[in-house]
């Protein structure tokens, strides 16, 4: 029933061109074709792939029109396809608008197996459609003629990185393979798993099909959402507690029996093979719905999983990870299940992410945290923990999350010695960046504070003595005299000097804040300027 890109070189529209790169790939099974002028791939990253989720194997059609000059983004572009599953790309008018094929395209191809094929250089005459035709009849003739589907999708599955062999990607390879939606759902009739064919309809199936679920299976029978599209459920009894049903909805020509059992038999074996992750892989979506803050999809998941998200009011996010594939998520969760009622958690983006509800009391809180970060510093010596707490919503939970992404990086250089970071030094480290960004004039105005102690000539030990004791040692004597290696009466001398400069004594508040916020500037200026 499959189609590779070694069947496609054989058309008559690919028979001139060459392959570049990733010849390892040739053995790779072609579900589409698409075409792509995309040059910014963080519309790859968001809204063809979310968070790596596999698109379906595809052959990809691009000129790089838009990009031509930009080598960089061109690479980019091809690591979001390889990210996002894709198995190919067939380069259109290299030598007429796109002056040459870059050897890192190459060397990024052959690093992956991913295919990159050259249509002839020069010719100005080559149209997309010529090969869109092809590949297109070439799949469909395969489909008709040849049924394997089980064997097909376990060989497709066996083939992309381990984090997307799951039963999303299974259903996503069969809706892609049939030309067809298909949902998988308990016998109560609730949805586990949607891939929605064609793209951009998965709402409008979930809203329809969540009235009509549960199915009397072995049974075709007319849609009632979708106009000129038939149903069918088949019964799945995997190695999982309850019995699941898969639904397969098709628009247009009626399904086939046969390929309806080959696909509850496919989706059956996927389960039993990744039967442990499937409620690993909803509850990661449910993360990512939070952190993405999409409130339908965040309900439903929630649903499956009796979780009440209103209850959610913080998030810990792990960063700085080397090596996150050894971090115990589970166990993770159950030292953060000391402090919270409500714990959930995945890795997201590569960071492991967990979101509690309000938590019982600050020393519990520190002493998870703690815990945590301890065991992540064993395999993960720059590893650090970010807690945002007291969100109102999933809004704040999204914002505290790009937060942290966004300005973790100067927080660490504003308080060089943390190892766990507050949602409130984050905001810190965003509103001393922001300034500094204003230009020179705005950030010299926020340390106009701190130049009063240029009159003293011991000036540079008595700045180092301001942030350091502001910064990273919570206003406490003892502990600035220990880091900066010196007698606890120079550190007191130190700051009744200070004191006298700034006309106030050092640590008062509300006098101290604008000192506080002029250090944080202090130490990401002079960072910048190294």
């Amino acid at each position: 029933m499959s189609v590779t890109v070694a069947d496609l070189l054989k058309l008559p529209s690919l028979r001139q061109a060459k392959v570049l790169g990733g010849k390892k790939g040739l053995k790779k099974t072609v579900s589409s074709i698409s075409v792509l002028e995309s040059v910014d791939p963080a519309v790859l990253v968001h809204e063809m792939f979310p968070h790596d989720k596999y698109s379906g194997g595809e052959i990809v059609i691009t000129g790089f029109l838009n990009c031509i000059d930009d080598v960089d983004r061109q690479c980019s572009n091809l690591l979001r396809l390889i990210g996002g599953g894709e198995v190919g790309l067939v380069l259109y008018y290299v030598g007429v608008y796109l002056p040459y094929v870059d050897q890192r395209l190459i060397d990024i191809a052959d690093e992956h197996d991913f295919v990159l094929i050259c249509m002839p250089e020069g010719q100005r005459h080559l149209r997309y459609s010529d090969l869109i035709t092809d590949v297109t009849d070439c799949i469909y003739r395969a489909r008709a003629t040849n049924v394997s589907l089980v064997s097909d999708i376990l060989a497709r599955i066996s083939t992309v990185p381990h984090h997307q062999q799951t039963v999303g990607t299974a259903l996503q390879m069969l809706s892609a393979e049939l030309s067809c939606s298909a949902v998988l759902s308990t016998h109560e009739g609730k949805i586990l798993n949607l891939a929605a064919w064609p793209a951009g309809t998965e709402d409008a199936i979930y809203q329809g099909i969540e009235r009509c679920l549960p199915l009397e299976t072995e049974l075709a029978i007319p849609c009632p959402f979708l106009a000129d599209t038939e149903m069918f459920c088949q019964s799945i009894r995997a190695d999982v507690i309850q019995p699941l049903q898969l639904t397969l909805i098709k628009v247009g020509a009626p399904l086939n029996t046969q390929l309806a059992g080959q696909a509850a038999d496919a989706i059956r074996i996927c389960i039993n093979i990744w039967g442990k992750q499937h409620g690993a892989v909803a509850i990661h979506e449910l993360i990512r719905a939070i952190l993405q803050d999409e409130p339908l999809k965040m309900r439903r998941l929630a649903e499956i999983f009796h979780v009440d998200v209103a209850a959610i009011h913080e998030i810990w996010v792990l960063c700085g990870l080397e090596a996150p594939s050894e971090i115990d998520m589970q166990q993770s969760i159950e030292i953060a299940r000391q402090c919270a009622d409500i714990v959930i958690g995945a890795s997201y983006d590569g960071n492991p992410v967990m979101s509690l509800s309000t938590p019982h009391s600050l020393q519990e809180t520190e002493r998870a945290m703690e815990t945590i970060l301890r065991q992540a510093l064993l395999k993960n010596p720059n590893a650090v923990l970010v807690s945002c707490g007291d969100l109102f919503n999933t809004t704040e939970c999204r914002k505290a999350y790009r937060l942290t992404l966004d300005n973790l990086d100067d927080a660490k250089c504003i308080f060089p010695h943390k190892r766990i970071f507050l949602l409130g030094e984050l905001e810190l480290a965003e509103k001393s960046r922001k300034r500094i960004s204003e230009g020179e004039a705005a950030a010299l105005r926020r340390t106009l504070q701190l130049s009063g102690l240029q009159n003293d000539r011991e000036y540079p030990e008595l700045l180092n003595t301001v942030c350091t004791f502001l910064l990273d040692c919570d206003s406490s004597v003892t502990r600035t005299a220990e880091m900066l290696y010196l007698h606890k009466n120079t550190i007191k001398y130190r700051l009744r000097r200070i004191s006298d400069l700034l006309g106030f004594r050092l640590g008062k508040m509300p006098e101290t804040i604008g000192i506080y916020r002029g250090a944080a500037i202090y130490r990401l200026l002079n960072e910048t300027a190294r």
